[in-house]
């Protein structure tokens, strides 16, 4: 049988997923590295709510990396998608990724994040 007719469907994507899978585990072990040479394979999943989950991994990525403004940007694009779909998996996945910025004066692109989050309640 050759290696292009693979009869388990569920590994038809395999490229995209082994990203997505890379992505999240660099965002959980804190290796942006991993994150940030994956990141654009990683978005071609299949369905908006694992994009925005995804999406929240390379948040993360970049929050590890130092780069808030990029991270929070990501995080409330994603956001935008969990209140779409009144996905309450997204926004707690957003919420967990606020959680990882401690800091006494934080930007305004958190500050911002925050009052989106304020008011959510799914």
């Amino acid at each position: 049988m050759p290696q292009s007719a693979d009869p388990r469907p569920e590994f038809g994507n395999r490229v995209s997923k082994v990203a997505a899978f890379r992505v999240t585990c660099g965002a959980r072990l804190g290796l942006p590295e991993w994150v940030t040479t994956a990141d654009a394979s990683a978005l071609a999943t299949g369905h908006a709510k694992q994009r925005a989950l995804v999406v929240l991994d390379i948040a993360a990525g970049h929050l590890a990396a130092g780069r808030v403004e990029a991270a929070f940007a990501l995080a409330s694009r994603a956001m935008d998608t969990g209140l779409q779909y009144r996905s309450s998996r997204i926004v707690e996945r957003a919420r967990g990724l606020r959680r990882l910025l401690v800091t006494s004066s934080p930007p305004k692109v958190v500050r911002d994040f925050d009052e989106r989050l304020h008011g959510v309640y799914l």
